[in-house]
């Protein structure tokens, strides 16, 4: 999750954001009792979710001295960025004064120092945290570290875990993502029609806080059931806009057809939201009965829903692919040398009844026993322990985030490796480059689906560019 305020200290429990007023706060009150007054029940709870989200000292949990808003900071709109996670380390280190976002456990050398750990290179550079994950049973960390490639004589380690190391997403928009019960249904759990968190591997809201108060703010005793659901309800109130607020409320209401959330545009927003609706809306569409991040791809006629996949891999991971075609006919940015300090090689040995029901080891189709992946973050594949087809596999899938506010919400992709919107459509087009090369044919690249020849058409052109650009700075 990402958050605000330099230091991460609350400035009190009735703040205005994005032009929503907490009717329960409208007093002023910033004492926690406070908010257990009013006669609007969920006025109550949003107001004390609120105190609870900025609560440092956490009473009775035996905590680290973290807040949710020393990562999700109200000033990052509520996530955390390089920027200002260097600026607080710069204001901790000159005045001794302790900032708890700077703990052992999101140190890079916390598995070598354990609490003596001091090195924050990837929370002040890169604003990553680090995500722990347990390793499925068929998956193995291999003893190559970081190298790349990695020697065909690694040997797997004793690791059960794997640290992968994310970005913090905003918390804004939550009312409106996450499972949204509908196609596209992932082959593979859990959460097949969406979740929280960047892989969708948590199923609510109540749940998210929970897995980040154990892991992030270290609490020895779990809250009350009714903390996590002040905290929701707070988060839930949390929007990008007003209009996105009105369609989580239409959502609510089962209005039909839902209201457009996009503010007045013009003409140049106009064209870059045509553009938007052609090449992005088929995973970010936020259309029709698909509300939430996790849309599925359109195909064919523009709002049309087909159930293609759910989880995606765009290439965002490090190291990226590299054409072996000379000249290249697509070039994705490298990782920096900091990013690829987070790679790990992954041996995966397949069960031999994939979910599929493809034996493996043999002749193509069939996939191989033992597969060797070298990436920054395994994805998806970290939850299923699952490396290849029978419908796509897990390596290195997200979910799709919803990009309703993304001009205010750099740096991008699970792993900030995009510090601009000009940045994440140059990846955007050497990915659809490399996917024309692979498969020309694929979905993901035609309005017109089986053509022959192919229709590619849905890539946005270079002269397109300044509109979409436009269009995505107004979400």
């Amino acid at each position: 999750m990402k958050q605000s305020n330099g230091m991460g200290l609350w400035a009190g429990a009735c703040v205005l954001f994005a032009g929503i007023v907490f009717a329960a706060c409208s007093g002023g009150h910033d004492d926690p009792e406070a908010c257990t007054t009013g006669s609007d029940p969920i006025g109550a709870a949003v107001c004390r979710g609120k105190v609870n989200f900025h609560d440092r000292t956490l009473v009775g949990l035996g905590g680290n001295g973290r807040a949710c808003s020393d990562c999700h900071m109200d000033s990052e709109n509520f996530q955390l960025t390089p920027a200002a996670a260097q600026l607080r380390f710069a204001q901790m280190n000159a005045t001794g004064i302790d900032d708890p976002l700077f703990r052992a456990i999101d140190a890079d050398d916390f598995r070598v120092r354990g609490v003596a750990a001091r090195d924050f290179t990837n929370l002040t550079q890169l604003g990553l945290v680090r995500v722990t994950i347990p390793l499925p049973a068929n998956v193995k960390l291999l003893d190559c570290g970081a190298t790349v490639p990695c020697p065909a004589s690694a040997l797997p380690t004793s690791e059960t875990v794997a640290d992968v190391w994310r970005a913090v997403p905003p918390i804004l928009d939550v009312a409106i993502t996450g499972p949204d019960g509908a196609a596209p249904v992932w082959a593979r759990g859990p959460n097949p029609s969406g979740g929280y968190q960047l892989d969708g591997r948590i199923d609510t809201l109540q749940n998210q806080a929970l897995a980040a108060l154990r892991s992030h703010a270290s609490v020895v005793n779990d809250p009350p059931a009714s903390f996590l659901d002040d905290l929701a309800a707070f988060q839930s109130t949390q929007f990008s806009s007003p209009a996105v607020k009105a369609l989580s409320d239409a959502i609510k209401a089962g209005t039909n057809p839902l209201p457009d959330p996009d503010p007045v545009l013009t003409p140049l927003e106009a064209a870059g939201k045509v553009v938007f609706n052609r090449a992005c809306a088929q995973c970010h569409g936020n259309t029709a009965a698909h509300p939430s991040g996790s849309t599925p791809i359109l195909q064919g006629t523009q709002g049309t829903a087909t159930a293609l996949i759910r989880y995606h891999d765009i290439a965002t991971t490090c190291p990226r692919p590299v054409d072996t075609v000379s000249p290249a006919r697509f070039t994705f940015k490298a990782c920096s040398p900091g990013q690829m300090k987070n790679v790990r090689t992954y041996e995966i040995t397949n069960s031999g009844t994939p979910p599929g029901g493809i034996a493996c080891g043999g002749a193509a189709p069939q996939p191989p026993c033992v597969t060797r992946v070298t990436t920054s973050d395994p994805g998806r594949m970290l939850l299923t322990g699952f490396p290849q087809a029978g419908g796509p596999g897990d390596i290195q899938h997200f979910d799709n985030p919803s990009l309703r506010g993304v001009g205010r919400t750099g740096p991008y992709f699970h792993n900030n490796t995009a510090a601009t919107l000009e940045e994440v459509l140059d990846h955007y087009t050497a990915f659809y480059k490399r996917v024309a090369i692979m498969v020309p044919t694929a979905p993901l690249l035609t309005t017109q689906p089986g053509v022959v020849p192919p229709v590619i058409d849905r890539p946005f052109t270079e002269a397109e560019i300044p509109a979409l650009l436009a269009y995505l700075r107004k979400l």
